[in-house]
């Protein structure tokens, strides 16, 4: 996380394929937010609410990996489409901090403070966000011009992948939210 231009460069070194290592860090995200799931909805470990929560959080990695691909076939690429995927999950590494992090405050809080907390904590938790967002776009930066390097740089790789998997990704949660309220005015 501190040297990630670095770290991609060694790890890109490393071969490996496969389809386990094509699911292996996507599991790992989905695990972890179902982790957070069940540390956010009950303050502890529950193997029925990591299930859920990672059932539930499926889709993040799986338009991570959608958008990643529509980028990866732009152009001839020297790292196999696995190894590159995995490597690309390796960037998650300041979003899954931040969710533990996230997960390991509500378990210090009452469900009431949970619930509303205070102003303070509340900015300063959004402020974390952006922070990690950042981060994580640099991270992301320095994985395309390391692993998938192409002349301009990784910024345009970078802005495709975030666009469609971020956009894909909002339209799913939103679409499932929203749904009920649309078939409750139509009907």
């Amino acid at each position: 996380m501190l040297d990630p231009a670095g770290t991609f460069r060694e790890l890109s070194k490393e071969p490996a394929a496969g389809f386990w290592v094509l699911l292996r860090r996507p599991l790992w995200l989905a695990f972890v937010c179902g982790c957070v799931v069940s540390l956010w909805a009950s303050g502890r470990l529950s193997v029925r609410l990591i299930a859920d929560g990672a059932v539930s959080f499926a889709f993040l990695p799986v338009f991570s990996l959608l958008a990643l691909a529509a980028v990866y076939r732009r152009s001839p690429r020297r790292v196999p489409f696995a190894h590159a995927a995995d490597l690309f999950f390796v960037a998650n590494a300041p979003w899954l901090l931040w969710m533990v992090a996230f997960a390991a405050l509500r378990c210090l809080q009452s469900p009431l403070q949970a619930a509303a907390p205070p102003g303070t904590l509340s900015w300063a938790i959004r402020l974390s966000l952006l922070l990690v967002a950042a981060w994580s776009a640099y991270v992301d930066l320095q994985y395309f011009r390391e692993v998938l390097p192409r002349p301009a740089g990784g910024a345009r790789d970078l802005m495709l992948q975030r666009a469609i998997g971020w956009t894909c990704s909002a339209a799913y949660f939103l679409g499932i939210a929203i749904w009920p309220e649309i078939v409750g005015r139509l009907g």
